[in-house]
């Protein structure tokens, strides 16, 4: 929200300053505040940053309907307007929506005859097998629940460090099976250990062995939450990580340095990362690239 106000406010504005008057932000949030799985100082650092940018927040509303509508302007052509309905009985016209709001399974999960747990998902164990299949289907990410461990976030850092767990499974152990000369009744053979992909960058992957434990089964680790408040604005919430790095919460310039740091660390190309701080450096400069019709 914070990078779509600066977007308006600091490239939207110069090309088209007539409009951006017109133009709002309104932020609608079902729970009781933002950031939820955040430190309570941070939430509320950020909830207090979009007020100060005049974005309405809205907390505490859900909204329970979208629909178009028609008007007549002084007996000439009618136009559309579409308005979302919130739970409060307001009313909330608008032109563009972006929604976010939570994950549902798939068609494909709901019709897979797979035994399903909590909110549609597919029920694995902690090796991430599926049940009743003899250990050969296997499922992670947003589409699966671990029976008897802890609620996962529905992040892609968990279906990263699953990714990695279920590749290594493959490559040190699976490799040797053979489902089609295999006996049907053998289940397939319980992994050795893997070492947990906590280090998130490639460069990093082989210090993973130095400061993680191997174990055989799934191990999630905690690299810390991050979120970014337009440019030079975020923050940063590394209190439960199990990165060798300081407990803290942190915001401001320091959070948003952290968090273009990680991002950036994430390319799959050096030419990529030498690419993208100059496309920093060049939207810093003159703004961000936009059409002008």
């Amino acid at each position: 929200m914070a990078e779509l106000h600066d977007f308006l406010q600091y490239d939207v504005a110069k090309w088209y300053p007539d409009l951006i008057k017109d133009v709002k932000l309104t932020l609608v949030e079902a729970g009781p505040g933002l950031l939820g799985s955040f430190d309570k100082s941070l939430a509320d650092y950020y909830l207090k940053e979009l007020l100060q940018k005049k974005i309405d927040v809205r907390l505490s509303t859900a909204v329970t309907g979208v629909q178009e509508r028609l008007f007549n302007e002084d007996d000439k052509e009618s136009h559309s307007y579409t308005v979302a309905s919130l739970a409060d009985g307001t009313e909330l016209p608008f032109g563009t929506m972006v929604w976010s709001a939570g994950l549902a399974p798939v068609k494909f999960v709901e019709s897979s005859n797979l035994e399903l747990g909590r909110g549609g998902k597919v029920l694995v164990d902690k090796y991430l097998r599926v049940k009743g299949h003899k250990g050969r289907i296997f499922a992670l990410g947003d589409c699966a629940a671990v029976e008897d461990g802890p609620p996962l976030p529905p992040t892609a850092s968990v279906a990263e460090q699953q990714a990695y767990y279920i590749g290594d499974c493959f490559n040190k152990y699976y490799r040797t099976f053979d489902p089609i000369s295999e006996n049907n009744k053998v289940d397939l053979p319980l992994p050795g250990p893997v070492v947990p992909a906590l280090l998130p960058w490639e460069q990093a992957e082989r210090l993973n062995k130095y400061i993680c434990t191997p174990v055989p089964h799934f191990e999630y680790k905690n690299r810390g939450k991050m979120t970014a408040m337009g440019f030079g604005g975020g923050v940063a919430d590394m209190t439960e990580t199990d990165l060798p790095a300081p407990k803290i919460a942190t915001s401001g310039a320091a959070a948003f340095l952290a968090w273009r740091s990680a991002y950036w660390t994430k390319q799959l190309s050096w030419t990529n990362m030498i690419l993208i701080p100059m496309y920093w450096f060049k939207a810093m400069l003159f703004g961000r690239d936009i059409s002008r019709f």
